[in-house]
């Protein structure tokens, strides 16, 4: 028969299902010899025991309870009402009664809640259940172990597990009962700072009394901060304590008020803290990962009352860095999805198509990873660490990288400055960057430099564009002529591995039009002149997809059925929606605008996510849109804005032109703004080139992730997107023990998706923040970065997927991020508002095209401004100030 009670002595961690997380940790950290005051569980038997006697419906009230308070709070009181008159089982009673007289009555203990769970790797479920202290004699014990039973059903639990989809039914509780500590001091100790994922730092909360003032935040705590590195004390800031908690002779606990010598004198000295710090590392390491460890301490002897994991910590860079290299300094991580302004999670697939594309470190071999990118919480990172560490580099790049990314920017200044970091340089590897960094830059500078001073800069876009046609042409045919399988998938391998050098002859044209824009605005003086001149760039791809949506809209139109049809956005991919419409001259224009324009979509650096052609939506809302304005409203908009950008050269030239040097500034100011404006839109060219790539890969993959459901290895196609490129090729190649990691990979994208991605990220796992300025903005001012000059006023529209949601005209557009899938809605925009990207990333660059104000990097945007509110956009100055609640 399953044991009632089991002493901590017979009870290891592999028991969490009969004692609980926190029984089994409490047992684990004694069988180690760490100095846990003693005790025993009453067992997940002793507690099914307890709901036999109970009526049968007594959890039917839980049943399909939503996720809101007052529904939990109804339900909650009727279980607990229910549960408070049903007795102790007699043999639960006699167990636990003899197990607390051999650990000593005469002795106060604390009686404490263990779910099931609970302390999870995943899951803390931190304070869901009750804990009772300083219980003394039988009659306490007992009514404390059924308080802890039913506290299983407190609102707070409830929610918890509703929240996390943990079934009511499916999680049992043991109770704790550990001899009572009488503590002059406690607290809780992180090995790992919880507040920035550092696990660099052992951070200590201190306080006198009883530790239950600090887990329930009834009394303030001092902060102390150890160092791992070296286990001396970095930081520590003293509290203000107005009070502790502290036993009674007779059982229970008070609230005492604290004298004034009290209150602000430190509660550990800088020696216990290291000491802690340390007991706090051996516990770690241990287990293996970070923890949180609650410590007491009587007299001169420290105890550890529980220790669990830290569930909410930042995940570390994967690939990590070589031991060696980690050993020398501390690493920095810049977020590519910040820079592709697209931070939503991704999968494992989309990830590794990335890394593979990814050329540097390299050395032309076909590998997946190198040490140059990393993957954190389902988002990619450069390791720019050797770079930022060249001598008078790091800090002027991240002054640079805070003319687009102020956040970013500061966050890599902060590293930079930090010894921890500079201290990892060495001589060779910073030559061996300087020298790759040349014969690099060198061919790219020389072939900048021809098309910035020599040959019409007219033609060359086209030529780009027909260049990467042909070759996106031939890898299409070398996918299709492939078997299915190993063969099929290899050659989409190596098609990715292809981009970089494929698209390679783009660079200099782009940094060509780069330098002389930025010439332009510094030479000139007059930046927002120069800002006109760019906009409506001719072979814009962007552009020119609007254009095309454009006139796909003009067919439509006085088509009552089919203008029916556009409002209603069925879904669908191309071919559902196609079937439906009669209007031959329509049909074969919309089939053309996806056939060049369907790869793309919302999110669309993510193979695993719709693309137009999958989810027409998206385009139909922007056609409905479109069909509501006047006719030919966007082709007039271009026009004017085309007439506006020459004007605008002209004005560049004609003031240029003036004085003793005139005809030379002018010849000089011309060229620069021919350069200027025709190759702007090269910088399209490479990514909508990826993007049919990556299009194209997408259907090998999805038909591979069908042969694989077929076979039984997959429940589903879309279960494809939870395998890098290398796992799918051996899975085809008969590795079936690959396709046993999806269900963890599909648990691990799901917290991902619910991890607030970094900016900037270290090799210790921190996530370094840093902050706006506030000095010139009006009181109550959201901060920003200016993107597109104009002040707006309007309603604030949050849209978080565009394939679902539309903006009206004159609508403030509040996204997290916005990528080319979103352009359909920037036509509606009164303005813009993003909480990431900088000056030159896609929303940035489509606002100005559109000249509508913009304001992006600004934190917290879509959750700090409401649908419905009224708020003035300074795409001036760079912040968004609410009119009205």
């Amino acid at each position: 028969m399953p044991s009632l009670v089991l002493p901590f002595a017979e009870i290891a961690l592999s028991d969490l299902p009969v004692v609980g997380g926190k029984g089994a940790n409490l047992g684990e950290l004694a069988a180690a010899g760490f100095p846990v005051p003693p005790g025993y569980c009453v067992t997940t038997e002793a507690f099914r025991q307890f709901l036999a006697g109970a009526p049968d419906d007594v959890l039917a009230a839980l049943d399909g309870v939503p996720a809101e308070l007052d529904a939990v709070r109804a339900a909650g009181a009727t279980v607990r009402e229910r549960l408070s008159s049903v007795p102790i089982p007699e043999a639960v009673v006699a167990t636990a009664t003899e197990a607390w007289q051999a650990l000593g009555a005469e002795h106060p203990y604390a009686v404490r809640s263990s779910a099931t769970a609970e302390d999870l790797p995943d899951a803390s479920f931190a304070g869901q259940q009750d804990t009772y202290l300083n219980l003394r004699g039988e009659a306490a014990i007992l009514d404390g172990i059924r308080r802890c039973w039913i506290s299983l059903f407190t609102d707070r639990a409830i929610l918890y597990r509703i929240q996390h989809g943990f079934a009511h039914e499916e999680v049992l509780l043991a109770v704790v009962v550990q001899r009572q500590i009488l503590p002059e001091v406690s607290g809780i100790l992180f090995t790992a700072d919880p507040i920035t994922s550092s696990r660099g730092i052992v951070s200590i909360d201190a306080g006198f009394g009883l530790g239950e003032g600090l887990v329930s935040g009834k009394v303030s705590a001092d902060l102390y901060q150890v160092g791992k590195h070296d286990g001396k004390l970095v930081d520590k800031r003293i509290a203000t304590k107005e009070l502790a908690i502290r036993p009674l002779p007779e059982g229970g606990t008070e609230e005492v008020a604290l004298s004034e010598a009290e209150r602000e004198a430190p509660v550990l000295t800088d020696a216990q803290a290291e000491s802690l710090a340390a007991l706090g590392l051996r516990i770690e390491a241990h287990y293996g990962q970070p923890q949180d460890v609650e410590w007491c301490v009587e007299g001169d002897e420290v105890f550890v009352v529980q220790s669990r994991p830290i569930t909410t910590l930042h995940p570390l860079p994967e690939p990590p860095p070589s031991p060696e290299s980690v050993a020398r300094g501390l690493h920095v991580y810049i977020s590519w999805n910040h820079v592709q302004s697209m931070t939503d999670a991704m999968p494992d697939l989309a990830r590794s198509l990335i890394h593979l594309a990814n050329p540097l470190g390299k050395a032309g071999r076909p590998v997946l990873h190198t040490k140059y990118m990393a993957s954190a919480a389902g988002r990619v990172y450069h390791d720019a660490t050797e770079l930022f560490r060249l001598p008078l580099v790091g800090t002027r790049m991240a002054a640079m990288v805070e003319q687009s990314d102020p956040l970013m920017g500061r966050a890599l200044g902060d590293v930079v400055r930090r010894e921890a970091f500079s201290r990892g340089g060495r001589l060779s590897a910073t030559l061996a960057m300087l020298w790759a960094l040349f014969l690099r830059g060198l061919p790219v500078g020389i072939h900048t430099t021809r098309h910035l001073w020599f040959g019409a800069p007219e033609p060359k876009v086209p030529a780009i564009a027909d260049r990467l046609e042909a070759t996106l042409t031939r890898w299409r045919d070398r996918v299709d002529a492939a078997k299915p399988g190993v063969e099929r998938l290899s050659t989409v391998r190596d098609m990715v591995l292809a981009i970089l050098p494929d698209i390679d002859h783009t660079l200099a044209p782009i940094f060509a039009s780069v330098a002389a824009n930025v010439t332009l605005r510094w030479f000139t003086g007059q930046p927002t002149v120069v800002d006109t001149m760019l906009r409506a760039t001719p072979h814009n791809v962007l552009t020119e997809k609007d254009e095309a949506l454009a006139a796909v809209a003009e067919l439509a139109r006085g088509d009552e059925a089919l203008v029916a049809l556009i409002r209603e956005a069925p879904e669908g991919d191309v071919t559902q929606f196609l079937a439906r419409v009669a209007h031959p001259t329509f049909r074969d224009g919309f089939a053309a605008w996806m056939d060049r324009f369907g790869a793309r979509g919302p999110g669309e650096v993510d193979v695993s996510r719709l693309r137009y052609r999958d989810d027409c939506r998206p385009i139909l809302r922007a056609l409905g849109a479109m069909l509501d304005g006047p006719p030919n409203a966007f082709a007039e908009q271009q026009a004017a804005y085309r007439e506006q950008a020459l004007e605008a050269g002209d004005i560049l030239v004609s003031a240029a032109s003036r004085g003793v040097l005139g005809p030379l500034r002018g010849r000089f100011v011309r060229r620069f703004t021919r350069v200027g404006r025709q190759l702007f839109a090269a910088r399209e060219q490479p990514k909508f080139y990826w993007l049919r790539v990556v299009g194209l890969a997408r259907e090998v993959f999805l038909a591979e992730g069908a042969r694989f459901a077929e076979q039984g290895l997959f429940t589903k196609p879309d279960d494809v997107w939870f395998f890098d490129i290398d796992e799918l090729v051996a899975l085809a190649g008969g590795d079936h023990a690959v396709a046993e990691k999806l269900d963890a990979r599909k648990a691990r994208f799901k917290r991902d998706q619910e991890t607030e991605p970094a900016r900037v990220l270290t090799s210790e796992g921190e996530a370094v923040v840093a902050k706006h300025s506030d000095a010139d903005a009006p009181e109550g001012a959201l901060l920003g970065v200016s993107a597109s000059a104009g002040v707006s006023e309007g309603v604030v529209r949050v849209i978080h997927d565009p394939a679902a949601e539309t903006l009206q005209p004159g609508e403030i557009l509040v996204a997290a991020y916005t990528d080319p899938g979103w352009t359909p809605l920037f036509p509606q925009a009164g303005a813009l508002v993003m909480e990431v990207g900088g000056q030159m990333t896609h929303g940035s660059v489509v606002a100005r095209e559109y000249g509508i104000p913009a304001v992006v990097c600004v934190p917290g945007a879509t959750k700090r401004l409401q649908t419905g509110q009224r708020v003035r956009v300074d795409g001036d100055h760079g912040w968004v100030l609410p009119l009205e609640d």
